[in-house]
């Protein structure tokens, strides 16, 4: 039974459900033809419940109440989860790729709503003979990660691919122990919403850890959050992506009165993503790019030096973040260092470069389908994921596979050099369904890189170097990908940033070994 609407306003009557599919889609492979498809009516998520008050499933009902929080909430990612139109294009595409395999996957995360009425049927299109999703859906659905999806979560089974439980009878849940009754909805303290717990955050893992059903790490920001410093000194997810500050829990023109000021938290839930839809089309799209721009650059610090007895430029990036950097859907994140190097002859001489892009915006890392300067640039310290698919994987034993996934890991290349060793088993893939493994350079938590760049070929003279840590959310050509393959406006990758993370210049000579 798929619940009833309300007249008035959109919202979800009299229904109990569970979102519990992540094990079940773990067992799913996309090679293997006899596994279960996921785009039939979806199992057990709802029992029929008479006795259950309405639950306020779209965001535009806590407003009046939580007004503060909601103008926050809007500008977010999680609000933009299903309007992002990269998102859109990667489920059309990959349903098409995996013959509606894919299943709920992605929806899962970005609209628990839309999964859970079953509005995002994965169906046979037979005028263009493929396989797609709907993902044009009720504004409930529309909405993303809304304040129901997260605030009638009553238990995470396990924090990794969406394994949690809502349940919205009407009673919110959150941190507080005292909140004040009131006429629109219960309200019950959960665990799950005290940071001051140990185990906080498993709400958030459960949709920032993503392992896709063939066992490739595709997400793994909470993992890597668990094993740092900050967690350890008691740091939280919500301590930089959901600012704490004193004020009122409830603001707007219905909040209850006698309503004292206590600690509460941003819900601007500030990450790494922006819009990429027009400008003004998305709200806040200009504040939260630089809220994104500033967390980038808070999250690390960078250094560069010469250092004449190797006759290398040396760069360190000390990571300040909680979890690696980038994180996050690490296959599509690329952080490097563009090292440019001139002389200083009037006027001055180009005589070295790293990290400089090719004329379609792309690094010049050594994979041959990524680029059309391939292997250009063997120096490039380029820091991100490369998703691999293996030979003959999905026919491989248990063993076999667990193997073949640990040659992978010596395989493993610097990107410039072209991410795998000559004659491996795996080649570099760029779609989450396409990976077996995966090979990840990335700058652990707690951890500082170092890179060189041999100046040993230069002529000896004097040289002024710029050093830049950049960063961007997407590359141009995996946009391009999904332009061909899930119909993305090309107008997109016009509109991706580039941030700079950290800049400086050094000056040094090349002098004569002595």
């Amino acid at each position: 039974m798929i619940g009833s609407y309300g007249v008035v306003r959109p919202i979800l009557v009299g229904v109990l459900f569970a979102i519990g599919l992540g094990g079940c889609q773990l067992a799913l492979d996309f090679d293997d033809e006899t596994s279960p498809e996921l785009s039939g009516e979806l199992p057990g998520l709802f029992e029929d419940r008479d006795d259950v008050p309405l639950a306020f499933n779209h965001p535009d009902d806590c407003k009046t109440c939580h007004e503060n929080q909601y103008n926050e909430w809007q500008t977010s990612a999680h609000a933009y989860a299903m309007a992002d139109p990269v998102f859109r294009a990667m489920v059309k595409m990959g349903q098409a790729a995996t013959e509606g395999k894919l299943g709920q996957f992605c929806v899962q995360c970005h609209s628990p709503t839309g999964l859970a009425t079953g509005q995002s049927e994965v169906f046979f299109d037979d005028t263009n003979n493929v396989f797609d999703q709907q993902l044009d859906m009720d504004p409930i659905a529309m909405s993303g990660v809304t304040c129901t999806a997260c605030h009638t979560m009553t238990q995470v089974i396990e924090p990794v691919n969406a394994r949690v439980v809502y349940t919205p009878n009407g009673i919110l849940q959150g941190p507080f122990e005292n909140a004040l009754p009131n006429e629109f909805h219960g309200s019950a303290y959960n665990p799950l919403f005290d940071d001051s717990l140990e185990d906080f955050g498993r709400q958030c893992g459960s949709c920032h850890n993503v392992v896709n059903p063939k066992g490739a790490l595709i997400e793994q920001t909470f993992p890597e959050f668990a094993a740092s410093s900050a967690k350890a000194m008691g740091k939280t997810c919500v301590t930089c992506h959901m600012p704490e500050y004193i004020g009122k829990a409830s603001t707007g023109p219905d909040a209850p009165d006698g309503l004292v000021d206590r600690m509460v938290h941003r819900h601007t839930f500030a990450g790494v993503d922006v819009s990429l839809l027009a400008p003004g089309e998305f709200p806040g799209d200009v504040q939260m790019a630089a809220i994104a721009s500033a967390l980038l650059q808070e999250s690390v610090e960078f250094a560069a030096v010469y250092t004449s007895g190797t006759m290398t430029i040396d760069t360190s990036i000390t990571n300040l973040a909680g979890h690696a950097v980038p994180s996050g859907a690490t296959a599509e994140r690329q952080m490097w260092i563009e090292l440019i190097v001139k002389n200083t002859a009037v006027p001055a001489i180009e005589v070295f470069s790293s990290g400089k892009l090719t004329p379609e915006g792309d690094l010049r890392d050594g994979i041959l389908e990524h680029n059309t300067m391939s292997g250009t640039d063997p120096q490039l310290a380029y820091y991100g994921q490369v998703l691999i698919a293996i030979d003959g994987f999905a026919a491989m034993s248990t063993d076999a596979k667990a193997s073949a996934r640990a040659q992978i890991d010596l395989d493993c290349l610097p990107f410039g050099q072209g991410a795998t060793a000559p004659g491996s088993l795996g080649r570099a893939v760029e779609m989450p369904w396409q990976a077996d493994w995966q090979c990840d350079n990335l700058v652990a938590a707690d951890a500082i890189a170092v890179d060189n760049y041999d100046m040993s070929g230069l002529p000896l003279g004097n040289y002024t170097a710029t050093v830049r840590l950049l960063y961007r959310t997407f590359p141009p050509f995996f946009l391009r990908k999904l332009e061909v393959g899930g119909g993305l406006d090309p107008m997109v990758k016009t509109r991706l940033p580039i941030v700079e993370m950290e800049a400086t210049s050094i000056n040094f000579t090349v002098a004569p070994v002595l």
